[in-house]
Protein backbone atom coordinates (compact mmCIF):
# COMPACT_ATOMS: atom_id res chain seq x y z
CA UNK A 1 0.00 0.00 0.00
CA UNK A 2 1.84 3.09 -1.22
CA UNK A 3 -0.91 5.67 -1.45
CA UNK A 4 0.30 9.26 -1.69
CA UNK A 5 -2.04 10.27 1.13
CA UNK A 6 -0.62 7.78 3.60
CA UNK A 7 2.92 8.54 2.58
CA UNK A 8 2.33 12.26 3.06
CA UNK A 9 0.82 11.66 6.48
CA UNK A 10 3.73 9.48 7.50
CA UNK A 11 6.19 12.13 6.31
CA UNK A 12 4.51 14.81 8.39
CA UNK A 13 4.53 12.65 11.55
CA UNK A 14 8.08 11.56 10.87
CA UNK A 15 9.25 15.17 11.24
CA UNK A 16 7.97 15.43 14.81
CA UNK A 17 11.36 14.74 16.37
CA UNK A 18 13.03 17.21 14.01
CA UNK A 19 10.41 19.80 14.88
CA UNK A 20 11.12 19.37 18.58
CA UNK A 21 14.79 19.92 17.85
CA UNK A 22 14.07 23.08 15.89
CA UNK A 23 11.92 24.43 18.68
CA UNK A 24 14.73 23.72 21.09
CA UNK A 25 12.25 22.50 23.66
CA UNK A 26 11.96 26.02 25.08
CA UNK A 27 8.31 26.89 25.79
CA UNK A 28 7.84 30.52 26.67
CA UNK A 29 6.51 31.37 30.12
CA UNK A 30 7.51 28.29 32.06
CA UNK A 31 11.16 28.52 30.98
CA UNK A 32 11.35 31.85 32.80
CA UNK A 33 10.04 30.31 36.03
CA UNK A 34 12.02 28.44 38.66
CA UNK A 35 12.97 24.86 37.86
CA UNK A 36 9.92 22.76 38.89
CA UNK A 37 12.20 19.98 40.11
CA UNK A 38 13.41 22.30 42.85
CA UNK A 39 9.91 22.36 44.36
CA UNK A 40 9.60 18.60 44.70
CA UNK A 41 9.97 16.97 48.08
CA UNK A 42 8.49 14.08 50.02
CA UNK A 43 5.96 16.46 51.57
CA UNK A 44 4.99 17.92 48.20
CA UNK A 45 1.29 18.82 48.04
CA UNK A 46 -0.66 18.38 44.78
CA UNK A 47 -1.49 21.69 43.11
CA UNK A 48 -5.04 22.79 42.37
CA UNK A 49 -6.61 21.90 39.05
CA UNK A 50 -6.74 18.67 37.03
CA UNK A 51 -3.60 16.82 36.07
CA UNK A 52 -3.37 16.81 32.27
CA UNK A 53 -2.24 13.42 31.00
CA UNK A 54 -1.41 12.51 27.39
CA UNK A 55 -1.53 8.73 27.09
CA UNK A 56 -2.04 5.94 24.59
CA UNK A 57 -2.60 2.99 26.97
CA UNK A 58 -5.24 2.42 29.66
CA UNK A 59 -7.23 5.64 29.10
CA UNK A 60 -10.19 6.21 31.41
CA UNK A 61 -9.41 3.05 33.41
CA UNK A 62 -6.18 4.63 34.61
CA UNK A 63 -7.59 8.13 34.99
CA UNK A 64 -10.58 7.12 37.10
CA UNK A 65 -8.54 4.85 39.37
CA UNK A 66 -5.86 7.50 39.94
CA UNK A 67 -8.48 10.06 40.97
CA UNK A 68 -10.22 7.52 43.22
CA UNK A 69 -6.94 6.60 44.93
CA UNK A 70 -5.46 10.08 45.30
CA UNK A 71 -8.29 12.59 45.00
CA UNK A 72 -6.40 14.37 42.20
CA UNK A 73 -8.67 15.16 39.21
CA UNK A 74 -7.42 14.54 35.67
CA UNK A 75 -7.95 15.61 32.11
CA UNK A 76 -6.75 13.00 29.63
CA UNK A 77 -5.97 13.05 25.95
CA UNK A 78 -6.33 9.40 24.93
CA UNK A 79 -4.50 9.32 21.59
CA UNK A 80 -2.25 7.18 19.45
CA UNK A 81 1.46 7.48 20.16
CA UNK A 82 2.23 9.30 16.91
CA UNK A 83 -0.64 11.70 17.59
CA UNK A 84 0.72 12.39 21.07
CA UNK A 85 4.18 13.21 19.76
CA UNK A 86 2.73 15.43 17.05
CA UNK A 87 0.59 17.24 19.62
CA UNK A 88 3.55 17.78 21.96
CA UNK A 89 5.55 19.18 19.05
CA UNK A 90 2.71 21.50 18.05
CA UNK A 91 2.50 22.78 21.64
CA UNK A 92 6.26 23.24 22.04
CA UNK A 93 5.94 26.95 22.80
CA UNK A 94 2.86 26.53 25.01
CA UNK A 95 2.67 23.01 26.49
CA UNK A 96 -0.78 21.86 27.53
CA UNK A 97 0.26 18.62 29.22
CA UNK A 98 1.70 17.61 32.58
CA UNK A 99 2.43 13.89 32.17
CA UNK A 100 2.88 11.63 29.15
CA UNK A 101 2.56 7.83 29.07
CA UNK A 102 3.20 5.98 25.83
CA UNK A 103 4.76 2.96 24.16
CA UNK A 104 8.27 3.91 23.11
CA UNK A 105 11.02 4.91 25.53
CA UNK A 106 13.16 6.08 22.61
CA UNK A 107 10.60 8.76 21.78
CA UNK A 108 10.64 9.95 25.39
CA UNK A 109 14.42 10.04 25.30
CA UNK A 110 14.12 12.31 22.26
CA UNK A 111 11.95 14.66 24.30
CA UNK A 112 14.47 14.50 27.15
CA UNK A 113 17.27 15.45 24.76
CA UNK A 114 15.32 18.62 23.90
CA UNK A 115 14.91 19.55 27.58
CA UNK A 116 11.18 18.87 27.34
CA UNK A 117 11.06 16.55 30.37
CA UNK A 118 11.44 17.22 34.07
CA UNK A 119 14.68 15.91 35.52
CA UNK A 120 16.38 15.85 38.88
CA UNK A 121 13.31 14.91 40.88
CA UNK A 122 13.09 11.97 43.26
CA UNK A 123 10.64 9.15 42.61
CA UNK A 124 9.46 7.37 45.74
CA UNK A 125 8.57 4.35 43.57
CA UNK A 126 11.75 3.95 41.55
CA UNK A 127 12.84 1.35 44.10
CA UNK A 128 9.88 -0.75 42.95
CA UNK A 129 11.35 -1.18 39.47
CA UNK A 130 12.89 -4.48 38.44
CA UNK A 131 16.67 -4.55 38.13
CA UNK A 132 16.29 -4.54 34.34
CA UNK A 133 14.06 -1.45 34.43
CA UNK A 134 16.24 0.41 36.91
CA UNK A 135 19.26 -0.07 34.64
CA UNK A 136 17.21 1.05 31.66
CA UNK A 137 15.92 4.26 33.24
CA UNK A 138 18.03 7.43 33.12
CA UNK A 139 19.56 8.46 36.43
CA UNK A 140 17.89 11.88 36.29
CA UNK A 141 14.37 10.34 36.12
CA UNK A 142 13.62 12.11 32.82
CA UNK A 143 11.41 9.11 32.06
CA UNK A 144 10.65 5.91 33.91
CA UNK A 145 9.81 2.51 32.37
CA UNK A 146 6.49 0.95 33.31
CA UNK A 147 6.22 -2.26 31.30
CA UNK A 148 7.29 -3.97 28.10
CA UNK A 149 5.56 -6.17 25.57
CA UNK A 150 5.87 -7.62 22.09
CA UNK A 151 5.25 -4.86 19.58
CA UNK A 152 5.91 -7.35 16.81
CA UNK A 153 5.22 -11.09 16.75
CA UNK A 154 5.23 -13.22 13.61
CA UNK A 155 1.51 -13.76 13.11
CA UNK A 156 0.10 -15.73 10.20
CA UNK A 157 -3.27 -16.60 8.66
CA UNK A 158 -3.77 -20.32 9.25
CA UNK A 159 -6.10 -20.62 6.23
CA UNK A 160 -3.29 -19.45 3.96
CA UNK A 161 -0.09 -20.59 5.68
CA UNK A 162 0.34 -24.11 7.11
CA UNK A 163 2.09 -24.13 10.48
CA UNK A 164 5.07 -25.96 9.00
CA UNK A 165 5.52 -23.18 6.42
CA UNK A 166 5.20 -20.23 8.80
CA UNK A 167 8.37 -18.11 9.17
CA UNK A 168 10.25 -19.10 12.30
CA UNK A 169 12.57 -16.11 12.45
CA UNK A 170 12.61 -12.51 11.27
CA UNK A 171 15.16 -13.29 8.59
CA UNK A 172 12.62 -15.60 6.92
CA UNK A 173 10.07 -12.85 6.21
CA UNK A 174 9.37 -12.32 2.52
CA UNK A 175 6.57 -11.46 0.12
CA UNK A 176 3.45 -9.51 1.11
CA UNK A 177 4.17 -9.34 4.84
CA UNK A 178 2.36 -6.62 6.80
CA UNK A 179 3.80 -3.99 9.15
CA UNK A 180 2.30 -1.08 11.09
CA UNK A 181 3.54 2.37 10.09
CA UNK A 182 6.42 3.48 12.35
CA UNK A 183 5.49 7.15 11.84
CA UNK A 184 1.91 6.66 13.05
CA UNK A 185 1.68 3.73 15.48
CA UNK A 186 3.74 4.19 18.66
CA UNK A 187 4.72 0.50 18.98
CA UNK A 188 5.72 0.28 15.31
CA UNK A 189 8.82 2.44 15.50
CA UNK A 190 10.50 0.13 18.06
CA UNK A 191 9.78 -2.74 15.64
CA UNK A 192 11.49 -1.04 12.70
CA UNK A 193 14.30 0.55 14.73
CA UNK A 194 15.43 -2.82 16.07
CA UNK A 195 16.43 -3.94 12.56
CA UNK A 196 18.43 -0.75 12.04
CA UNK A 197 20.22 -1.21 15.35
CA UNK A 198 20.84 -4.93 14.79
CA UNK A 199 21.75 -4.89 11.10
CA UNK A 200 23.19 -1.43 10.70
CA UNK A 201 21.59 1.28 8.58
CA UNK A 202 22.67 0.15 5.11
CA UNK A 203 21.77 -3.50 5.65
CA UNK A 204 18.41 -2.63 7.24
CA UNK A 205 17.53 -0.26 4.40
CA UNK A 206 18.41 -2.95 1.86
CA UNK A 207 16.35 -5.54 3.73
CA UNK A 208 13.25 -3.35 3.98
CA UNK A 209 13.62 -2.23 0.35
CA UNK A 210 13.66 -5.87 -0.70
CA UNK A 211 10.55 -6.55 1.39
CA UNK A 212 8.76 -3.53 -0.09
CA UNK A 213 9.68 -4.62 -3.62
CA UNK A 214 8.34 -8.11 -2.89
CA UNK A 215 4.93 -6.77 -1.81
CA UNK A 216 5.24 -5.63 1.80
CA UNK A 217 2.15 -3.71 2.95
CA UNK A 218 2.08 -1.01 5.62
CA UNK A 219 -0.99 -0.03 7.64
CA UNK A 220 -1.50 3.02 9.86
CA UNK A 221 -1.95 1.04 13.07
CA UNK A 222 -1.99 -2.51 14.42
CA UNK A 223 -5.82 -2.72 14.35
CA UNK A 224 -6.09 -2.40 10.55
CA UNK A 225 -3.02 -4.61 10.18
CA UNK A 226 -4.73 -7.34 12.19
CA UNK A 227 -7.85 -7.13 10.07
CA UNK A 228 -5.75 -7.37 6.91
CA UNK A 229 -4.24 -10.56 8.32
CA UNK A 230 -7.67 -12.03 9.06
CA UNK A 231 -9.03 -11.25 5.58
CA UNK A 232 -5.92 -12.64 3.89
CA UNK A 233 -4.83 -9.31 2.44
CA UNK A 234 -1.49 -10.22 4.02
CA UNK A 235 -0.74 -13.84 4.95
CA UNK A 236 1.94 -12.89 7.52
CA UNK A 237 2.34 -9.82 9.72
CA UNK A 238 4.62 -8.34 12.37
CA UNK A 239 1.70 -7.74 14.72
CA UNK A 240 1.51 -6.39 18.27
CA UNK A 241 0.76 -9.19 20.71
CA UNK A 242 -2.40 -7.61 22.20
CA UNK A 243 -4.04 -7.67 18.79
CA UNK A 244 -2.91 -11.22 18.08
CA UNK A 245 -4.51 -12.64 21.24
CA UNK A 246 -7.70 -10.68 20.61
CA UNK A 247 -8.02 -12.22 17.15
CA UNK A 248 -7.20 -15.71 18.42
CA UNK A 249 -9.78 -15.45 21.21
CA UNK A 250 -12.37 -14.31 18.66
CA UNK A 251 -11.80 -17.52 16.68
CA UNK A 252 -10.17 -15.85 13.69
CA UNK A 253 -7.74 -17.94 11.61
CA UNK A 254 -4.60 -16.55 13.24
CA UNK A 255 -1.67 -18.14 15.02
CA UNK A 256 1.74 -16.92 16.11
CA UNK A 257 5.40 -17.73 16.12
CA UNK A 258 7.41 -16.27 18.98
CA UNK A 259 10.84 -16.39 17.33
CA UNK A 260 13.58 -18.06 19.30
CA UNK A 261 15.73 -14.93 18.99
CA UNK A 262 12.88 -12.92 20.50
CA UNK A 263 9.84 -10.87 19.59
CA UNK A 264 10.33 -7.20 18.74
CA UNK A 265 9.64 -5.38 21.98
CA UNK A 266 8.51 -1.95 23.09
CA UNK A 267 8.95 -0.29 26.47
CA UNK A 268 5.99 1.63 27.89
CA UNK A 269 7.26 4.62 29.86
CA UNK A 270 6.06 7.78 31.59
CA UNK A 271 7.51 11.26 32.00
CA UNK A 272 6.70 14.70 33.41
CA UNK A 273 6.74 17.89 31.35
CA UNK A 274 9.61 20.21 32.20
CA UNK A 275 7.10 23.05 32.06
CA UNK A 276 4.30 21.59 34.12
CA UNK A 277 2.64 23.98 36.58
CA UNK A 278 1.73 20.87 38.60
CA UNK A 279 5.07 19.19 39.42
CA UNK A 280 3.85 17.79 42.74
CA UNK A 281 0.66 16.26 41.29
CA UNK A 282 2.76 14.87 38.41
CA UNK A 283 5.24 13.29 40.79
CA UNK A 284 2.40 11.73 42.75
CA UNK A 285 1.05 10.25 39.51
CA UNK A 286 4.32 8.49 38.69
CA UNK A 287 4.77 7.36 42.28
CA UNK A 288 1.22 5.93 42.17
CA UNK A 289 1.73 4.33 38.75
CA UNK A 290 4.90 2.44 39.68
CA UNK A 291 3.42 0.37 42.49
CA UNK A 292 2.45 -3.33 42.35
CA UNK A 293 -1.10 -2.48 43.43
CA UNK A 294 -1.60 -0.05 40.54
CA UNK A 295 0.07 -2.25 37.96
CA UNK A 296 -1.92 -5.31 39.06
CA UNK A 297 -5.14 -3.32 38.68
CA UNK A 298 -4.23 -1.87 35.26
CA UNK A 299 -3.22 -5.28 33.94
CA UNK A 300 -6.42 -6.93 35.19
CA UNK A 301 -8.84 -4.16 34.24
CA UNK A 302 -7.08 -2.53 31.30
CA UNK A 303 -8.22 -4.90 28.56
CA UNK A 304 -5.72 -5.34 25.75
CA UNK A 305 -3.52 -2.62 27.24
CA UNK A 306 -2.94 -4.93 30.21
CA UNK A 307 -1.16 -7.59 28.16
CA UNK A 308 2.35 -6.60 29.19
CA UNK A 309 5.34 -7.73 31.19
CA UNK A 310 5.31 -5.36 34.18
CA UNK A 311 8.58 -3.73 35.19
CA UNK A 312 7.32 -3.21 38.75
CA UNK A 313 8.29 -5.85 41.30
CA UNK A 314 5.44 -7.70 43.00
CA UNK A 315 2.85 -7.20 40.26
CA UNK A 316 0.31 -10.03 39.94
CA UNK A 317 0.40 -11.25 36.33
CA UNK A 318 -2.35 -13.88 36.60
CA UNK A 319 -4.60 -11.82 34.31
CA UNK A 320 -2.40 -12.47 31.27
CA UNK A 321 -4.12 -14.49 28.52
CA UNK A 322 -3.36 -18.21 28.30
CA UNK A 323 -2.20 -17.76 24.70
CA UNK A 324 0.82 -15.81 25.93
CA UNK A 325 3.92 -18.04 26.31
CA UNK A 326 5.48 -18.36 29.73
CA UNK A 327 8.85 -17.39 28.27
CA UNK A 328 8.65 -14.13 26.32
CA UNK A 329 12.11 -13.03 25.14
CA UNK A 330 12.03 -9.50 23.74
CA UNK A 331 14.38 -7.59 21.45
CA UNK A 332 14.42 -4.02 22.79
CA UNK A 333 16.03 -1.17 20.88
CA UNK A 334 18.39 0.87 23.04
CA UNK A 335 16.74 4.17 24.05
CA UNK A 336 19.76 6.23 22.95
CA UNK A 337 19.89 4.58 19.52
CA UNK A 338 16.12 4.96 19.09
CA UNK A 339 16.22 8.63 20.04
CA UNK A 340 19.24 9.53 17.92
CA UNK A 341 17.90 7.84 14.78
CA UNK A 342 14.12 8.34 15.06
CA UNK A 343 13.71 11.19 12.58
CA UNK A 344 16.07 9.65 10.00
CA UNK A 345 14.51 6.18 10.15
CA UNK A 346 10.94 7.47 9.93
CA UNK A 347 11.84 9.83 7.07
CA UNK A 348 13.60 7.06 5.14
CA UNK A 349 10.74 4.63 5.69
CA UNK A 350 8.14 7.15 4.45
CA UNK A 351 10.23 8.03 1.40
CA UNK A 352 10.82 4.39 0.56
CA UNK A 353 7.12 3.57 0.74
CA UNK A 354 6.33 6.51 -1.56
CA UNK A 355 8.86 5.70 -4.27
Amino acid sequence: MRSATRAATATVLATVVATLTACGGQPAAARDAADPSETLAASCTAEDGPLRIYLNPWGATLSERFTADTGIPTEIADLGGGEILARIAAEANNPQWDVVLLDGHGSLQSLADQDMLLTGWTSESRANLTAEADQMAPEDNAWLPVSEHAAGLIAYNTDLVPAEDAPQSWSELSGPVGFADPAVAAPAYPVVSWFFQDMGTEAAQAWFSELIDSGMRVYPKNGPLGQALVTGEVPVAALQEQHVYQLMQAGDPVDIVWPEEGALGVVRAAAISADTPRPCASQKFLDWLLTPETMTYLMAEGGDDGVVTPLVEGTDTSSLPPERPAETPLLITDARFAADNEADIKDWFADELAR
